[in-house]
This record gives C-alpha cells, sequence and structure tokens, in this order.
C-alpha cells in the first residue's frame, strides 16, 4: 500500500435545512487500502458512503479521486463500483447479464466485455454459475455476485454499504475474508460502512469512528482501543469502564460516593473528569495482597464465561467496575459475592477526560 493519497475527502458537510446529517469530513484514503466506517445508527456513516457515491449530493466539501474532484459528477461517471446491502441483482437476468450490466452500459465493445466477464466470475469462483438467475443462488453467492458487478467495471474506488448484514452469522465471516482477499488482490482502494465492531475489526487497515455526522477518531484497530481521544471511542470500540469523579489531587480521583481511586499518573488540572479503564486491563488481588491498592472494592456479582470470569465490583457510595479475570489467574475458581478485592492497573492503560470530553495528558507523562 503506497502512503499517496488515492481518494481524499475534504470538508464533506451535508445539511438537511439547519441540521447536519454529515459535517465537516476530512479522510484521506491511500491506493489498496480498506477504510472502514463504524459508528451507532444514525451516526452519518451511510449518508457519508452515498456523498462519495454521488447519490446525494454534497452541500459543501470536495471528493478527489486521483486529484480529481468528482463531487459535482453524476454517480455513473464517478468511476466507482457499489455493492449494496440488499445486492441490488436485477432478478430478471442471468449470472452473467447481471456482472455485465455496468460494463454494456458504457458499450464496451463485445470481446471486452467477454474478456472482463471471465476474468471476474473466475475471481470470485462462479464461473459454473454463469447462466443462473439470483433466484438459484444463495445469499453469499448474491454477494459474489454484487462484487463481481463492481469489480467488472474496474472501478477507482469499491464502495460497500453493509456488504455482509443479510448474510447469516456463519457465512459473514467467510464471505468477508473473500472480500477482504479479492479487494487486496485487486490493489482496490475501498470505503466500507459497517455498524458490526466484529466486521470492521476484521476488514480494515484502518476505522473512522463517526459520530452525530462528524469523525470521532481515525486510526488503526489498535489505536483506537489503546488510545481513544475521547469518551465516546473509549466505549463504543471494545468495552470500557467510564469512572466520574473529581480530580481531588495529582493522583486521586474522588467518586461520587467518597470512594477515591489512586491514578497510575499524575495529573496537573483538578476538578471533574472521566477515567477510562478496560476491564481486561484491571488486576483483581485479594484484600491484603497489594499494598497499596489503587481501589478497593467488594465483589457484587461474578459470570464464568470460560476464559475469564465476569466481575461487576462496586465501590464504596454506589460506582460499580466491570472487569474480566482469566480463570488461569485463579484456577478457575471465581471469588465471591460480598468479598472485598484490591484493584491495580499500570499506567498506559489509564486513561483521563476533561469535562469537554478532550484526553487530559499526565504531567508525568
Amino acid at each position: 500500500m503506497s502512503n499517496a493519497s488515492h481518494l481524499r475527502i475534504e470538508g464533506l458537510t451535508k445539511l438537511y435545512g439547519a441540521t447536519a446529517a454529515v459535517e465537516d469530513v476530512n479522510l484521506d484514503v491511500a491506493q489498496g487500502e480498506m477504510l472502514v466506517l463504524l459508528g451507532p445508527s444514525g451516526c452519518g456513516k451511510t449518508t457519508t458512503l452515498r456523498l462519495v457515491a454521488g447519490f446525494v449530493a454534497a452541500t459543501r466539501g470536495r471528493i478527489l479521486v486521483e486529484g480529481k474532484d468528482y463531487a459535482s459528477l453524476p454517480p455513473y461517471q464517478r468511476e466507482m463500483g457499489m455493492v449494496f446491502q440488499s445486492y441490488a441483482l436485477f432478478p430478471h437476468l442471468t449470472v452473467a447479464q447481471n456482472v455485465t450490466f455496468g460494463l454494456r452500459m458504457r458499450k464496451l465493445p463485445k470481446a471486452e466485455i467477454d474478456t472482463r466477464l471471465e476474468q471476474t466470475l473466475d475471481m470470485v469462483k462462479l464461473t459454473t454459475m454463469a447462466d443462473r438467475y439470483p433466484r438459484q443462488l444463495s445469499g453469499g453467492q448474491q454477494q459474489r455476485v454484487a462484487l463481481a458487478r463492481a469489480l467488472a467495471i474496474r472501478p477507482k474506488v469499491l464502495l460497500l454499504d453493509e456488504p455482509l448484514s443479510n448474510l447469516d452469522a456463519n457465512l459473514r465471516q467467510s464471505v468477508a475474508r473473500e472480500i477482504r482477499q479479492l479487494q487486496r488482490a485487486a490493489g482496490l482502494t475501498a470505503l466500507m460502512v459497517t455498524h458490526d465492531q466484529n466486521e470492521a475489526m476484521t476488514m480494515a487497515d484502518r476505522l473512522v469512528l463517526m459520530n452525530e455526522g462528524r469523525v470521532q477518531q481515525v486510526g488503526t484497530q489498535e489505536e483506537l482501543y489503546e488510545q481513544p481521544l475521547n469518551p465516546f471511542v473509549a466505549r463504543f470500540i471494545g468495552h470500557s469502564n467510564l469512572v466520574a469523579g473529581d480530580l481531588v489531587e495529582a493522583d486521586s480521583l474522588r467518586l461520587p460516593g467518597g470512594a477515591v481511586l489512586k491514578l497510575a499518573r499524575r495529573y496537573a488540572q483538578r476538578g471533574p473528569h472521566v477515567l477510562a479503564l478496560r476491564p481486561e486491563r484491571v488486576r483483581l488481588h485479594g484484600e491484603d495482597d497489594v499494598a497499596p491498592p489503587r481501589a478497593s472494592a467488594t465483589v457484587e456479582d461474578g459470570t464464568y464465561v470460560g476464559g475469564h470470569v465476569d466481575y461487576l465490583l462496586a465501590f464504596e457510595g454506589g460506582a460499580s467496575l466491570a472487569l474480566h479475570e482469566p480463570t488461569g489467574a485463579t484456577g478457575g475458581t471465581r471469588r465471591a459475592r460480598g468479598e472485598r478485592v484490591a484493584l491495580t492497573w499500570d499506567a498506559q492503560n489509564e486513561r483521563l477526560f476533561d469535562p469537554q470530553g478532550a484526553i487530559v495528558t499526565a504531567a508525568d507523562a
């Protein structure tokens, strides 16, 4: 993958009246990169994809492919291949006719159409099904036809709108792998939308997490998981405990009920803050096993789920914390409800946010 920007989105905005469905989206996608837009329903990710495809007109902003602005062009002139959530196959056309539809619309010579059909069907492993109709295919096969139709036009950008959402759960993983392999083999620049975090983590080179029409963070899976830029990212990617309290000393967060957590780092700012801690990054000890612990709590509940035990811990005054303890750490035995425990965590696993949701840099970092 080169570092040159193949697809660049600058200041992309879509207003409906005074409401911004998408606001000031700026993205760079390298040649051959799979960028996945992720976020809750209504966050603006699908509108962003439709803006890039040309199905929705942008209020403002630029969509550059290889330096050329496509924002004012109609969809059929954008040289983009679209794979829809519903497949959008023509039921009265065969697989071959569906795959070559875009080529025929572009009035390519018959010999060129035949060559591309053969190459594309071979790529998606559907050569033997060229004469079948969509109703004679499984969901996974229909999805591959939709993908073949998008690939046949040799698009400059491949756009994927929730491509796995209509597939059975047991098919999703294999089709996801197929799409990823095809995209890589063809060296295609791809923009995909999904609300499914596992799909996003599996398929992306980089992720774009959106909320309320705005980009919250762009980065690799590791970057979003380990270094969330705000509480929304921390909560949405994986699971995080978000513990609100007052920073009363450089390393002391007092919770509303009076419990105090001793932080791993020292911070200059005082007042209200939110601490983000991943459940699997907090270690659990017997009450007298570590001195001093970062916090003390009471076991409220414990659920054995095989590789780990899910604990819900209660602090004095009512705040709570979720924690995953590997079963190997305790030989598979669960701690009893009501048991007093001590908690520790390392400095790199602690993220502190200010009241506006911005990351707070430690004074001793």
